[in-house]
């Protein structure tokens, strides 16, 4: 391994990240600001063998070097020109008590870092696409390489997003060959941290930890945190832009809004057909703008701005990318159903999802029981909240989770019955990966657990003082008389 090089790398993501970060000027805790900034970073580095290919240079480590660096100082620029020091905040230690889970997650953690490293990807869909172009590209200097001579015809992953194959020519010249998959762990490590405290945030640090030991330990999503494929990413940013999204609808600033159009665009750039799941959430914003009685004009603004910019992105990868720089006649009308009117179809698609992956065996297998313990959490939640006279158990954030949660359920048959290329057992399987941190996020808003994380907070505080046993008496205070001011008799005087 080239140390230097990944630590090149890490400062690359970072920077450029932090300089996105300061163009939207969020308010954000500084553990959440650092590892923001590192996950922003790793798909705005990706670009820089796009923009080498685009100007004719041959794909060398000097190039790619350079490229990194000036995307890096382009991301930069914001972060120059409105500089500050920055402020460290009181870094919170975890206690004793989340140590069994936090290192329980922290074995894991290695364990994904050390396959990432060690180990040779091995998903088919890799070794039919971007890892088959990132490494003939590295071979012949080019990305536009001979491999597209080989007949491909059953295959369509060479048509996929530039993401993972520009990733994979980077850390494969600057730091990690001959796998390079490295690049997975500087994505899913911030991502974990930003979890954990965006849970500490509303829940009691030792229920924090749980929450973190159980979104861990789902079998098939850690798998996939050194399984390079699309999905991980694709989680990552689709969540952290709903979750900004939420942040706007509570706080109403425009930067948590901006900031999740782009987040959205970004999860648009690593799987395309991200922006029909992203038009079914805009409903969510739709609703409340209009039950706040926004101006029509601003309604109109607002949901223009987040539909335009990921079909932007899904412009750059199909009419950019992949018109460009695969040399192979490619239409995507020819993915879609053909027979749109059998709407039978949908529904066979939602009853295949729930037998198989959801309720099935096979999502036991896949998924655990973090899925399957949601809709008890819920109805639990549902029958404190009809209990309670004040009615205030389902917090905004919790109903926006619920809404989030409903549209990526019912979206994904969609998806497969537009695209049936969107096939069960596999991308389906995979797509259901968005539902987790949606999860996980509700189950932070949970009344449930919010009644026993306020129940810990209690315990935790009167350990802090003494039992009423042991508490010594305390004198009651003798209130002192006010003094009496003698009154001084005037005299008359003559002038």
């Amino acid at each position: 391994m080239n140390f230097p090089g990944l630590i090149f790398l890490i400062l690359a993501h970072f920077i450029s990240g932090r300089g996105i970060l300061q163009l939207f000027r969020l308010q954000l805790k500084p553990v959440q600001l650092v590892c923001l900034s590192v996950v922003l970073g790793v798909p705005l580095v990706s670009l820089a063998p796009c923009f080498i290919q685009l100007a004719h240079i041959p794909i060398t480590f000097t190039s790619v070097f350079a490229g990194v660096a000036v995307v890096t100082l382009l991301c930069s620029i914001p972060l120059l020109v409105g500089f500050k020091r920055p402020v460290l905040g009181k870094i919170e230690w975890p206690g004793i008590y989340e140590l069994p889970f936090l290192l329980v997650c922290l074995g894991m953690v290695v364990l994904s870092v050390w396959r990432c490293y060690y180990y040779p990807p091995t998903a088919r869909d890799m070794l039919a696409g971007p890892e088959l172009l990132a490494e003939f590209a590295v071979r012949e200097k080019t990305m536009v390489s001979s491999v597209f001579t080989v007949d491909l015809h059953t295959t369509n992953n060479y048509f996929k997003s530039p993401y993972i194959t520009c990733l994979q020519i980077i850390y494969k010249l600057l730091s990690t060959p001959p796998f390079g998959q490295t690049w997975m762990s500087v994505l899913f490590i911030p991502f974990l941290i930003f979890m954990y405290s965006m849970l500490r945030e509303r829940v009691h640090p030792f229920l924090a930890s749980m929450l973190l030991f159980l979104f861990i330990t789902i079998p098939d999503l850690f798998a996939y945190s050194f399984v390079m494929l699309y999905d991980y990413s694709n989680m990552v940013f689709f969540f952290l832009g709903f979750y900004f999204l939420v942040r706007h609808l509570e706080n109403k600033r425009m930067n948590d809004f901006a900031f999740s159009v782009f987040l959205f665009g970004l999860a648009t750039y690593i799987r395309v057909e991200t922006v029909i799941l992203i038009g079914m959430v805009s409903l969510l914003p739709l609703f409340v703008f209009f039950r706040e009685k926004q101006a029509f004009k601003t309604i109109a603004i607002k949901w223009g701005l987040m539909m335009a910019v990921p079909t932007a992105f899904y412009f750059i990868c199909i009419d950019l990318f992949v018109r460009h720089f695969v040399p192979l006649p490619f239409n995507a009308s020819n993915d879609i159903n053909k027979n749109l009117g059998d709407v039978s179809y949908l529904f066979h698609r939602f009853s295949e999802i729930n037998d198989k992956l959801i309720w099935g065996e096979q999502g036991k297998v896949v998924y655990g029981y973090f899925i399957r313990v949601f809709p008890f959490l819920v109805i639990t939640d549902f029958i404190i909240w009809l209990t309670n006279t004040k009615k205030q158990r389902f917090n905004p954030e919790a109903r926006y989770a619920l809404f989030g949660v409903a549209i990526i359920y019912v979206g994904l048959p969609i998806l497969g019955y537009l695209l049936p290329l969107f096939d069960v057992m596999n991308t389906t399987k995979r797509g259901l990966f968005k539902l987790l941190p949606i999860m996980l996020l509700y189950a932070a808003n949970s009344g449930l657990i919010q009644m026993i994380s306020e129940w810990l907070k209690r315990l935790e505080s009167g350990k802090k003082d003494p039992s009423p046993q042991l508490r010594a008496p305390v004198a009651k205070a003798v209130p002192r008389p006010a003094p009496v001011s003698k009154a001084v008799p005037k005299t008359k005087g003559k002038r």
